[in-house]
């Protein structure tokens, strides 16, 4: 019992697109391919349909296949799940709700209804088998779902479950990365991601990838701005790949090497670096230096009567963490303040002199980076619902 190849996997990413409106008996007399022919077994019965849309209209379409394996697979199973050209259905809006999962964990409610609307029919193809192993592919919001797949076969405890995603947004908070990593071993889970996708990157914090505290793979084909086409499969992930095995992929940077990293940054004077607009290498560093001054404003506010945070949006509670941090702490609202001419360079807006250092501001700060991120990532989503498989 072994992995997919990296190769395979992305093959599946990209083939599962062809069932959003075709039959898989359709697909096959047309010649064209899912990516899993000769490792698992597929036929109409394999294909399930969910529900995605807006708030008034929930189209059903097909959102992937189920299916046994075949030759060297025999005994295991393969979930593949697509993306969709709907990026409102998930796409990081600024007040994303959430919800509890299969499992019982926190995890983002788009999402998990869009998996909600097809659960049932990966329960009834599973009665009665008892699967070595369970692979759960995806890209783009498939990625997200194939996270989902992956906590639900996994806390049924059916069988080694591996899980492989290639530019998938964020999924759950920090209880939901660090117990379905447990659960899966890190060593179970390949997550691939371009530097300059947008979709990786939301929604923001605190919602955290997977594996918890260990890297994923970095793919860096074509530059580092970040760039709507970074997110396709054929034009992006497929060649990024190339004909690496796991191990010859690029990994991201440890967690447990970025805060000295951060640190100096913030007092090297972050925010007046020179321009620098949509970068991919300095989003990173927002991304994980935010992190990073939030937890120092969570742990001067702890030690202040009466410091509580309810009936808050997630992004409303991040801009009052930061405000009442910077207010306790004189370091902390340095490091804000750094933080906010790093968000403005990144954005490519004149960065004033900050004094007050106010929710409000705060909010709209964060409105201005959350805001350009979504926006990123639905058109990055929609490009690929446009595309034509060939």
């Amino acid at each position: 019992m072994t992995a997919l190849t990296p190769q395979e996997a992305a093959r599946m990413a990209r083939g599962v697109y062809l069932l959003r409106e075709q039959t898989v008996s359709a697909v096959q007399s047309s010649n064209a391919e899912l990516g899993c022919e000769g490792l698992f077994k597929v036929d109409d019965s394999s294909r399930f349909v969910g529900a995605s849309g807006g708030l008034f209209s929930k189209p059903l379409s097909g959102f992937g296949y189920i299916a046994e394996g075949d030759g060297k697979r025999e005994g295991e199973i393969v979930v593949v799940t697509r993306g969709t050209n709907m990026g409102a259905d998930w796409a990081s809006n600024l007040n994303v709700s959430v919800e509890f999962g299969s499992t019982g964990m926190t995890v983002h409610a788009g999402f998990n209804e869009i998996w909600k609307s097809f659960a049932s029919e990966i329960r009834s193809f599973m009665q009665g088998r008892n699967p070595s192993a369970i692979h759960c592919v995806g890209h783009s919001l498939g990625g997200a779902l194939a996270n989902l797949n992956a906590d639900y076969f996994s806390g049924a405890e059916m069988g080694r479950v591996y899980l492989y995603t290639f530019g998938a947004p964020r999924v759950g908070l920090e209880p939901f990365s660090h117990v379905l990593t447990d659960r899966l071993g890190a060593d179970s889970i390949f997550r691939v991601s371009h530097q300059a996708d947008p979709v990786p990157m939301v929604p923001v914090f605190p919602f955290r990838h997977l594996p918890f505290a260990h890297p994923g793979y970095l793919v860096t084909n074509g530059g580092g701005l970040i760039r709507v086409g970074a997110h396709d499969m054929l034009g992006s992930y497929i060649p990024g790949v190339g004909d690496n095995g796991w191990s010859g992929l690029q990994t991201e940077t440890p967690r447990t090497d970025w805060g000295e990293r951060v640190k100096a940054w913030l007092e090297s004077d972050a925010g007046h670096c020179g321009p620098a607009i949509f970068s991919a290498t300095l989003l990173e560093m927002i991304t994980r230096a935010l992190q990073w001054v939030l937890k120092r404003a969570k742990a001067v506010l702890f030690a202040v009567p009466g410091a509580v945070v309810s009936g808050m949006t997630l992004l409303d509670q991040l801009a009052w963490l930061l405000s009442n941090g910077a207010k306790v702490s004189v370091e902390v609202a340095g490091y804000v303040k750094t933080l906010i001419g790093a968000i403005f360079r990144f954005l490519g807006r004149t960065a004033n002199k900050v004094e007050d250092l106010t929710v409000a501001f705060l909010r709209w700060v964060l409105d201005l980076l959350f805001g350009a991120l979504a926006t990123a990532a639905v058109v990055a989503s929609q490009r690929v619902g446009r595309s034509v498989l060939v």
